[in-house]
C-alpha cells in the first residue's frame, strides 16, 4: 500500500521550519570563579585573595630564613601558585626578592605551610620590613609589574608586625653597569708579593636600588685573553649610596702576579660571571710593584 502524499508534504513542512525556527539546547556558562589563585583556565578572574595569618619568621646564623604562615583561601575555586618574601629598606625599596615554595588551597579551606630560603647578611641587615605575598603559577615572583593574588602581608625582620597600609613595591630592576660609578682603585701589597689587597669606592648613581659585585681581570697584554679572574667584594646599594672596601686579592695562580701586564676592574650584577661586555670596558688598575724591581727597592727604600 502507497504512501499518503499529503502526509509527506506535512511532515516535510514541519522539518523545514524546525530547520530556521526551533531552539536547540544551548551549554550553560561556565560559573564566575572566586578563589584566590584559580585552577579554572587561562580566562579565570581573580576575585577573592588569598589571605595570611600565623606567620612566624626565623632567621639563622648560615643565612636561612624560614618562614610559617596559614593560608586562607575564600573563595570557592582551589587557589594554586607561589608564595614570595620581599625585603625592603628604610625608604620602602625593594632589595631582593626570593621564591619561597608552591602552594595549593582548596576553596573555603586554610592550610598551613612551612618554607625556607637563603638570604645574604648584605641584603638582611639592610632590611627594615618582610613582605609575604603569593602569585599564580605562571607569574615570577620579580615579575613586572607585579601581580600578587594574595593580600600582601608585612612584618619587620624580627618576625614582629608592620604598618600593613603601605603599597606594594616593585621589584628592584636588573642593575646595569651604568648603575655604578668606581673611584679610589688602589692594589697594596699585604705582606707576601701573592697575597695583594684591592681598595675602592662604588657609588649607586641610579635612581633605583642596585646590587653587584666587583670583577678583577689581569691580562699578559692588553688585548689578549685574561690569565686569571677574581670575584672582588659585593655590594647593595641605595639610590646614590657608596661603599668603601678593601678586599684581599687572591689569584688561583700565583705566577700571574708576575706575568701580568695590565690589570682591569669591573661592576656588574654578576661580578666576573658577566662582565666585560663592550659596554662595560673596566677600569684600568696600578699594577704593585713586583719583587727585585727598581720600583720596589725604591719603595723599600
Amino acid at each position: 500500500m502507497g504512501s499518503d502524499p499529503r502526509k509527506v508534504l506535512v511532515l516535510l513542512g514541519l522539518a523545514a521550519v524546525c530547520g530556521v525556527g526551533c531552539k536547540k539546547e544551548q551549554p550553560q556558562a561556565s560559573a564566575p570563579v572566586d578563589a584566590g589563585v584559580p585552577d579554572a583556565g587561562p580566562l579565570a578572574k581573580i576575585s577573592k585573595p588569598l589571605r595570611f595569618s600565623n606567620v612566624g619568621l626565623k632567621r639563622v646564623e648560615d643565612g636561612g630564613v624560614t618562614v610559617t604562615y596559614t593560608l586562607t583561601n575564600p573563595g570557592t575555586v582551589q587557589g594554586r601558585g607561589k608564595t614570595c618574601l620581599m625585603l625592603l629598606d628604610d625608604h620602602d625599596l625593594a632589595i631582593e626578592v626570593r621564591w619561597l615554595g608552591s602552594i595549593t588551597v582548596k576553596g573555603g579551606l586554610e592550610d598551613t605551610f612551612e618554607d625556607g630560603t637563603n638570604v645574604d647578611d648584605l641584603q638582611w641587615n639592610q632590611a627594615r620590613s618582610v613582605l609575604l605575598y603569593t602569585t599564580a603559577d605562571k607569574d615570577h615572583c620579580d615579575a613586572h609589574p607585579l601581580q600578587p593574588t594574595s593580600e600582601p602581608f608585612r612584618m619587620l625582620p624580627t618576625g614582629a608586625p608592620a604598618p600593613a597600609n603601605l603599597l606594594l613595591p616593585a621589584p628592584p630592576p636588573e642593575p646595569a653597569p651604568e648603575d655604578f660609578e668606581v673611584s679610589g682603585l688602589q692594589l697594596q701589597q699585604a705582606g707576601t708579593p701573592t697575597e695583594p689587597s684591592l681598595t675602592f669606592t662604588v657609588k649607586n648613581v641610579s635612581g633605583h636600588r642596585a646590587s653587584g659585585s666587583g670583577c678583577l681581570r689581569a691580562y699578559a697584554r692588553e688585548g689578549a685573553y685574561a690569565l686569571e679572574e677574581v670575584d672582588v667584594g659585593a655590594f647593595d646599594l641605595a639610590p646614590k649610596a657608596s661603599s668603601t672596601q678593601t678586599v684581599p686579592v687572591a689569584f688561583h695562580k700565583a705566577r700571574h702576579w708576575e706575568e701580568a701586564t695590565v690589570l682591569r676592574f669591573f661592576v656588574d650584577r654578576y661580578g666576573c660571571v658577566m662582565s666585560g661586555s663592550a659596554g662595560n670596558p673596566g677600569q684600568p688598575v696600578n699594577l704593585p710593584a713586583k719583587a727585585g724591581s727598581e720600583e720596589a727597592r725604591h719603595d723599600a727604600e
